[in-house]
């Protein structure tokens, strides 16, 4: 039953990193500690913090849907992607927050 959920570590590595960001993001802002730079995002949490954490959880839901679906196919491209889109995640946030102090 895992294997079918989560067919490969990195995807519940990307899923782990991009919830963890929206959680540290909604409540970070809530407290006016941060604005948020995603120019996409930035009018979803100017809003609601509410807002903006159903729209990223949709986002990734709908990224761990395509994903699941696509290791039935192809394992390792999914695993690589993850992987890669992992790195990509952290180094943008990363980015983004050491560019903003």
């Amino acid at each position: 039953m895992t294997r079918r959920l989560l067919p490969t570590r990195a995807l519940a590595l990307l899923l782990a990193i991009g919830f963890l960001d929206l959680i540290v993001t909604a409540v970070l802002h809530a407290q006016g500690m941060i604005i948020e730079l995603n120019p996409l995002m930035r009018p979803l949490i100017e809003r609601s913090e509410w807002l903006f954490a159903a729209v990223k959880a949709m986002t990734l839901a709908i990224a761990w849907v395509a994903m699941v679906y696509y290791a039935r196919i192809n394992r390792d491209f999914v695993r690589k992607a993850c992987i890669f889109g992992s790195a990509a995640y952290v180094m943008i946030w990363t980015g983004w927050f050491f560019g903003s102090l």
